[in-house]
């Protein structure tokens, strides 16, 4: 009896290590596929805000930007730091860094600028500022449909490219990722055109990336499918551009502004493969 428990014992706990590496596995999966869908969006959300911003751009609002600049560059950011380095591994600073607190100045206050004007047009277009200004809905509402618009396709692509090794997952989800574009067109009233441009290239990104994902474990994932974005991306938007020149005005693929949301739209999505901590092979993967 004591045997029999004993093995028990030990069955169960096989049982529940597989559903916890299961689980982990899978939430792995989720926060890396939003992380990438959220970076698709941000461009367009950015460009957006930025459009906002500078035509409500005064002397106060400058000024504001570089102190909270310098605050971030002389301040923050290396406060930030030093605590990284008391609770991590410590880290000497080398000779170059020692010697030119002028270059490492410079880059602090260049990034801290960026962050704050980043964070300003953000802010105008989230807030709806100068709606009037451009002629279209603004606000939050606006803000979070735009996002979530943008971030279906990639989310649902960057989740069927994770769930290749499950047998009982990688049809379904891979299924949603091929008719994601559509699901977005439908959701969001897209046009006949929008759809159709947008599900063309990305079934193509969705089957070469199939291709990639599966290769050396040493190498990220999805690092190995931002080449494919890029790749696809570039290609369509330049092969419908060459298509344009040859048709009328009332039959071409993109408007010049279209053209560049879907440029914004490529860009962040290659930029998201590229940033995302993509799950190596020593994450456990659910079979």
């Amino acid at each position: 009896m004591r045997v029999w428990r004993l093995r028990r014992t030990a069955a169960g706990e096989g049982v529940s290590d597989m559903y916890a590496d299961k689980m982990l596995a899978g939430s792995v999966a989720l926060i890396a596929a939003f992380w990438v869908a959220i970076c698709a969006a941000a461009p367009e959300v950015i460009w957006q805000g930025l459009r906002i911003a500078v035509g409500h751009l005064t002397r106060a609002n400058l000024l504001s930007a570089l102190l909270l600049g310098l605050i971030l560059a002389f301040f923050v950011e290396p406060l930030l730091r030093r605590t990284g380095d008391f609770f991590g591994p410590s880290r000497r600073a080398s000779a170059e860094e020692r010697r030119n607190p002028l270059f490492t100045a410079g880059l602090s206050l260049a990034f801290a600028l960026v962050s704050v004007c980043v964070h300003d047009a953000t802010s105008a277009f989230v807030s709806g500022r100068g709606a009037d200004s451009i002629g279209e809905p603004s606000g939050l509402a606006a803000a979070i449909a735009l996002t979530t618009a943008w971030s279906i396709v990639p989310f649902a692509v960057s989740l069927a490219w994770l769930s290749v090794r499950n047998r009982w997952l990688r049809v379904p989800i891979g299924v949603i990722a091929g008719a994601s574009a559509g699901i977005a067109g439908w959701l969001f009233s897209w046009s006949v055109r929008e759809v159709i441009t947008t599900i063309i290239p990305c079934l193509l990104i969705l089957g070469l990336g199939y291709r990639r994902v599966i290769g050396p474990p040493e190498e990220p994932a999805l690092g190995r499918c931002a080449r494919v974005v890029a790749v696809v991306g570039a290609g369509w938007l330049i092969g419908a551009r060459l298509v344009d020149l040859f048709l009328d005005n009332r039959a071409k693929v993109y408007a010049t502004p279209e053209f560049w949301v879907d440029a914004r739209f490529y860009l962040g999505w290659t930029l998201g493969l590229l940033l995302v901590p993509s799950p190596s092979a020593r994450t456990p993967q659910p079979k």
